[in-house]
């Protein structure tokens, strides 16, 4: 292969002739965490960053464990510093990306002064510049180095791990002169800031909907023409308006369990299949390209989807419950297919579709579901629990899809910004390519 003038070909693929080729290793420095123990956490002072708090790109901070202030000054070596980067080395192989062995994340003033435990891994610069901090961060996120994990990890897909002597041997292309990584990292960050800020944005939009929703789906506020002077009522611990009902879902619905069809996948074409892989904490379809063909429609015509039917999530391959009873709801007529693991809900006459949508998939219905939750090799719910389950409702179908409509526009609005911040990362993924390999040049 031709090579442009100004580039060589080297290990990395090609890259500028001005530029160097270093294995990490020789450019940073590392403090490997330390083995905190149980006995020593506390529910406040200074905080423990494990491996389990850390996702693809943040540090998360829910279910935060302490030290005491007093003993923390004996492990300052471990403390950590705004710009640090801090590496995980056990987790899941690529590309189950937000528990990720080797996945790194950047310290920032919100978690500086934080304590790092052990399997996971301090890095810095040896020049202890925060552009190159920067600049290692995003050759920490390319397609490169997630291939360069899949050749190094030991153990399997749910367990494995990374030694330092291998991770030190990932060579990186990096500009010679400071002006250079400094105008390289300086168009990356401003790329992240702007998708830290549509993040902002979304999760401000998803407290708004939770609020409405909670709002909406008990009575609290009424729809302009369902809005007339009526009293309240308790029933089962729940206030709603006089003129609502509560009933249990199988009342309001003809449900139906799904079969094993595993037999009759494929990955080319026919029916969509709903199963476990599909459902999302937030309600949300996920398609995972698994199909049944059409020529077995006599073998399944039982378990094929109608228009405005929903499915719920019997079964959750996490013990949090996040995806546990949650409900898909299906605009299209028989184009889907309802898998094991999964219930059918056909709402009986009277009941708005996307009303139960909504309404089983908010905060209030959602939180009693996983309190149902049975244990297992996957926490599951019993028919019963679903069809038992009780549902605050106006009889007026126009109501409930006046309320259904105002948060479906949520819905709407917050798919449209997430939409936008995932083409914005993939526009970044695209700078990064160019820019982390000389292709581009800013200086």
């Amino acid at each position: 292969m031709e090579v442009m003038p100004g580039y060589l070909q080297t290990d990395v693929g090609v890259t500028p002739e001005d530029w160097d080729i270093v294995h990490l290793g020789d450019i940073i420095d590392y403090v490997k965490g330390y083995a905190f123990q149980p006995v020593d956490y506390r529910p406040y002072g200074v905080r423990i960053i494990r491996v389990s708090d850390t996702t693809f790109d943040s540090v998360r901070n829910d279910n935060e464990i302490f030290i005491d202030s007093d003993k923390a000054k004996s492990y300052v070596r471990w403390a950590l510093k705004k710009n640090d980067l801090l590496l995980s080395t056990v987790g899941s192989k690529p590309p189950m990306y937000d528990s990720m062995v080797g996945r790194v994340v950047i310290i920032d003033s919100r978690t500086e002064g934080a304590l790092l435990n052990q399997n996971a891994v301090l890095l810095r610069s040896k020049d202890k510049k925060s552009i190159t901090q920067t600049l290692l961060l995003n050759h920490f996120k390319t397609k490169r180095y997630s291939q360069f994990i899949e050749t190094i990890f030991r153990g399997n897909a749910n367990q494995a791990s990374i030694t330092l002597k291998d991770l030190f041997k990932f060579e990186l292309a990096i500009p010679k002169r400071t002006e250079e990584i400094s105008a390289i990292a300086t168009t990356l960050s401003d790329a992240d800031a702007h998708i830290s800020s549509l993040d902002k944005i979304i999760a401000k939009k998803r407290d708004i909907k939770q609020a409405a929703m909670q709002d909406l789906l008990m009575g609290k506020r009424r729809q302009p023409g369902f809005d007339g002077e009526k009293d309240y009522k308790q029933i089962d611990g729940r206030i709603i308006p006089e003129d609502w009902e509560v009933k249990p879902i199988g009342d309001l619905c003809i449900f139906q369990n799904g079969a094993s069809l595993e037999r009759l996948f494929n990955n080319t074409g026919g029916y969509k299949v709903i199963s476990i892989g599909n459902y999302s904490a937030d309600g949300k379809y996920i398609d995972n390209n698994t199909f049944i063909d059409f020529a077995y429609r006599d073998d399944i015509k039982k378990f094929v989807l109608h228009k405005n039917d929903l499915t719920i999530l019997l079964n959750d391959k996490t013990s949090q419950g996040t995806i546990l009873g949650r409900v898909l709801l299906f605009s299209c007529n028989e184009q889907f297919v309802f898998n094991q693991r999964t219930m059918r809900l056909t709402p009986k006459e009277g009941i708005e579709s996307s009303f139960l949508y909504q309404a089983i998939n908010g905060d209030y219905l959602h939180r009693i579901i996983v309190s149902l939750a049975k244990p297992g090799t996957q926490i599951y719910l019993n028919t019963s629990d679903v069809t038992n389950l009780k549902v605050p409702y106006p009889p007026d179908d126009q109501e409930q899809r006046a309320i259904a409509t105002v948060l479906s526009d949520m819905d709407a609005e917050l798919t449209a910004l997430e939409q936008q911040r995932d083409k914005t990362k993939a526009i970044k993924q695209g700078m990064m390519q160019e820019l982390l390999t000389g292709r581009i040049r800013l200086t």
